[in-house]
């Protein structure tokens, strides 16, 4: 029992340090922000149509007043599952919504300590989950921003950190199905981040590669990816073809979106952008958090570990760098990086890694309070403190809490309200590339038909989300409008023949009715893209499955053979 305490207990305790930053939320309410009903404005409808049976919804049929929402296709997913898991283990959203939250802090601590265990032992490594989940950006995405997706994100570009320094050390077969499942929830958490992660994967990557296992490192490096991207082509297969099909940003995007108004320090007056100068704060708060990190680049540590933490502090500072408006050639230059918006949003990246420096550094400082540089060990002591003071006093305790009894009546309307504009299909709205408001992308109501068509009797048949069957009379050729957005997938059919569907300027559906009478059925149809990244998707998740499992049972059977040769030997 003492031996298995030692081997799990300081996981465990970086664990419990997750869940204790959260404690302030499970005590005072779920924190306030205006993208926290943003994301149950998808969570609501999603959870909604996993009921249904469908795995991976492709419609949200209640949103937009019942017009529906593609937001679903583009979006990632990851957490919107886990809230859904919640809510069907604890049958509320409020205790659900806790509850995962809590477990991604704990995940995030438990991957920032597992990466550290790269470099030192146990019983240091489990500083770094204790100082990742106090880190003063990290803690904002919760308590002040309601960037839960970034959140969760965090916890798994830890782990995608710590098994590519596993593999760029010497690394087996499982640690490559570890990269693939990581990489694979980062692109299903968040799309900003799983941008500036792939990018810093890359970039620690070529400066971790042993050189005499350049080839080898590469190779499961690079089969990693692979396996991650794979393991998420049911997301990301649907939704780059499909990205010309929503508002987004038009041709006229808001300039508080473009990136280079959006780097850390472009500003320091709160009254320019209040964001930038929250940012900047957190930034400098971060600085103080990290500056006693950096002595782990001293000579007093083992070469194998000294030179593996070399690569984590070319890592922090330049995350830094992209944070900063010293980066803009860069930007400009890497594709896809311009879509991502906020530079600042690398304070996520910074905050992953300096924990681990920050772990590694504690021995060094703990030496030096008892002897003569007391007086610099205490300064060092005394920036961190500082700064996670400030994260409590101004990001924890300056958060609004809601109660369960606010949070259930701001939820109460979200399954049926309007969506953000930039999710809206094109069709929504004839003016849609000068950025309209919401109000002009709806369309005005059916009053209380679901279909209307001039001069024709009609009677609705069937109705649910990815489904309408209705009967239409003889009468002149006419259009059948539907309150339905338009969308290419949705497909009409009568007595075998297919229907011309088109949107009308208003985005809803538009079916061509022909004179005689008809059942017309109008379905949403998956492309075929769709089914074999899906095919892909499980084949892949089947694979990193079984890597993982099979590779941790032959390590164990690996570490118990010395131990039987060491047995028989004395026999």
């Amino acid at each position: 029992m003492n031996e298995w305490f030692k081997q799990v207990g300081p996981g465990l305790f970086a664990a419990v340090a997750g869940v204790v930053a959260v404690l302030p939320a499970i005590i005072l309410g779920v924190p306030n922000n205006n993208d926290l009903a943003n994301h149950y404005h998808f969570a609501i409808p999603f959870y909604e149509a996993l009921r249904q049976g469908e795995i991976y919804p492709g419609w949200l049929a209640t949103p937009n007043f019942g017009f529906g929402d593609v937001v679903v296709r583009f979006y990632p997913p990851a957490l919107y599952y886990l809230l859904a898991a919640g809510r069907a283990l604890v049958g509320n959203w409020y205790v659900a919504t806790l509850l995962v939250i809590a477990a991604l802090s704990a995940l995030g601590s438990l991957g920032a300590y597992f990466w550290a265990r790269c470099f030192v032992p146990r019983k240091i490594a489990v500083w770094a989950g204790v100082f990742y989940a106090f880190m003063p950006y990290h803690l904002s995405e919760f308590y002040q921003a309601a960037q839960l997706a970034e959140f969760a994100g965090g916890a798994a570009l830890l782990f995608a950190f710590a098994f590519a320094c596993r593999l760029g050390n010497e690394g087996r077969w499982r640690d490559v199905a570890g990269l693939a499942a990581a990489y694979a929830a980062l692109i299903l958490s968040h799309l900003p981040l799983a941008v500036f992660g792939s990018l810093a994967l890359l970039v620690y990557a070529l400066i971790n590669i042993r050189k005499r296992r350049t080839g080898v490192s590469f190779l499961r490096l690079s089969a990693g990816v692979l396996g991650g991207l794979a393991a998420s082509s049911f997301y990301w297969a649907r939704m780059v073809p499909e990205l010309k099909w929503i508002i987004a940003d038009g041709a006229n995007p808001d300039p508080l979106l473009n990136y280079r108004h959006n780097f850390v320090f472009s500003t320091l007056s709160p009254e320019k952008q209040e964001t930038l100068w929250w940012m900047a704060l957190l930034a400098i708060a971060t600085l103080m958090m990290c500056a006693p990190a950096f002595v782990t680049l001293r000579k007093r540590f083992e070469s194998a570990s000294r030179r593996g933490l070399i690569a984590v502090a070319t890592l922090l500072i330049f995350s830094i760098f992209m944070s900063t408006a010293l980066s803009k050639p860069v930007w400009a230059v890497v594709p896809y990086l311009r879509l991502t918006q906020h530079p600042f949003r690398w304070l996520a990246v910074t905050s992953a890694v300096a924990p681990i420096l920050m772990a590694a550094s504690v021995p060094f400082w703990s030496k030096q309070i008892q002897q003569r540089q007391r007086s610099v060990a205490l300064m060092m002591t005394g920036l961190v403190l500082i700064a996670v003071t400030f994260s409590l006093s101004q990001t924890v305790r300056g958060a609004t809490y809601l109660s369960r009894p606010t949070f259930e009546r701001m939820l109460a309307p979200l399954k049926e309200s309007p969506s953000i504009v930039q999710w809206l299909p094109i069709w929504a709205s004839a003016s849609a590339n000068n950025k309209p408001s919401y109000e002009k992308c709806l369309p005005p109501a059916l009053t209380a038909k679901k279909i209307d068509a001039p001069n024709r009797q009609l009677s609705v048949i069937e109705w649910s989300d990815l489904k309408r069957v209705f009967e239409v009379e003889a009468g002149p050729a006419a259009e059948a409008r539907v309150a339905t957005f338009y969308y290419p997938h949705w497909v009409a059919e009568a007595n075998g023949h297919t229907l011309s569907i088109r949107p009308a300027n208003d985005g809803t559906l538009l079916i061509a009715l022909p004179p005689q009478k008809v059942v017309v059925n109008l379905e949403f149809r998956e492309p075929l893209r769709t089914k074999l990244a899906a095919t892909i998707s499980i084949i892949s998740w089947t694979l990193v499955g079984s890597l993982l499992i099979f590779g941790s049972f032959s390590r164990k059977r690996r570490d118990h053979e010395p131990i039987r040769r060491d047995a028989t030997n004395q026999s």
